[in-house]
């Protein structure tokens, strides 16, 4: 055979083994989401059962399994700061039934703070934006303070004075309490605890001043602190009287609210992404999902992959940003 005839015949049959190869591929993932799911979808959660959005999730897990016609569980795969659930997603097969539900910190802010086993924004793709809740600005009974702007005013007056609790070195309370000094003008000392069980006691006890947790808004509620301002979008019922910070003539603190989402290993089908973006939608709109949510000053807050996606980047910005500025790294988990 003439060698250019033969050249010419093999770059043929290559070109339709790769032609052949590239529509199985497509067939396949179309196959994908038009069947899916076939079998259960798990979703892999970072804390213990009990907590505020897992009783939520596992409302909506049951609606989806419904809507879906296969099980939704949950799956609570609890450690290294949220780490081990987040990896077992980002290391699953990419088909869809293996997601993560997880919150702002361990999507935007722990990549910061510590070496990881996967890269979130590289090995997850995000799927919906589920809820939110926002800060609110408490303060122990002890402080001759009755609103936002005599906080501000008192804190400029008393440099270093005033303390701010949150669960952590490095937790969004943290970061965000350093990024509203920064927009307030004022400077706090921060003090670190391990969870709220213990802010409570000592705010209450007037050993800390000031918190944005919003577990302490229960304890507003019985006169037990102030509540000065809410940064939710609207006032909560059981404060109508309490402003919102943008309300309450002060400037924007810059602080973000914490939201709730869902992810799926990177290589995921879209049209796969899309159909759990939308039964995650469908979920949020039962009934028993907000009443679940009230509790805990939460709201259903959906956002489509893209939408989802642009906040997502966006936090991870302010927050990796602010890390840097602080010069912030944690070692272990």
């Amino acid at each position: 055979m003439n060698p250019g005839l033969r050249k010419s015949t093999a770059a043929l049959l290559s070109g339709m083994v790769t032609c052949s190869l590239l529509m199985a591929g497509a067939s396949a993932s179309a196959q994908t989401a038009d069947t899916f799911p076939t079998k259960p979808v798990r979703i892999m959660y970072p804390f213990s059962p009990g907590g505020g959005m897992e009783v939520v999730l596992r409302v909506m897990a049951e609606g989806m399994q419904k809507s879906m016609g296969q099980p939704v569980i949950v799956d609570n795969r609890t450690g290294a700061g949220g780490a081990i659930a987040a990896n077992a997603a980002a290391t699953a097969p990419a088909d869809g039934y293996t997601l993560f539900v997880g919150p702002v910190g361990i999507a935007a802010i722990t990549p910061h703070l510590r070496k990881l086993p996967y890269d979130a924004q590289k090995d997850l793709l995000p799927v919906a934006k589920l809820s939110e809740f926002y800060p609110a600005y408490t303060i122990s009974n002890n402080l001759p303070i009755k609103n936002l702007q005599e906080f501000i005013a008192y804190a400029k007056a008393h440099p270093g004075e005033i303390s701010y609790a949150t669960s952590g070195v490095g937790s969004q309370g943290h970061l965000g309490g350093e990024i509203m000094q920064k927009n307030w003008g004022i400077k706090m000392t921060h003090v670190p605890y391990k969870g709220a069980a213990e802010i409570t006691t000592d705010l209450i006890a007037g050993r800390v001043n000031m918190s944005s947790d919003v577990t302490m808004l229960q304890y507003a509620k019985q006169g037990k602190m102030k509540l000065l301002a809410t940064q939710s979008p609207q006032r909560l019922a059981d404060f109508p009287d309490v402003p919102l910070v943008s309300e309450a003539g002060v400037p924007d603190p810059g602080t973000r609210g914490t939201w709730f989402g869902a992810f799926a290993p990177k290589g995921t089908p879209q049209a796969v992404i899309d159909r759990l973006a939308a039964e995650f939608e469908k979920a949020l709109k039962q009934s028993d999902v907000a009443v679940r949510m009230t509790p805990y000053a939460m709201v259903p807050a959906f956002a489509g992959p893209a939408a989802f996606r642009k906040q997502w980047e966006q936090d991870y910005e302010l927050y990796g940003r602010t890390i840097k500025e602080l010069g912030l790294k944690l070692d272990s988990p």
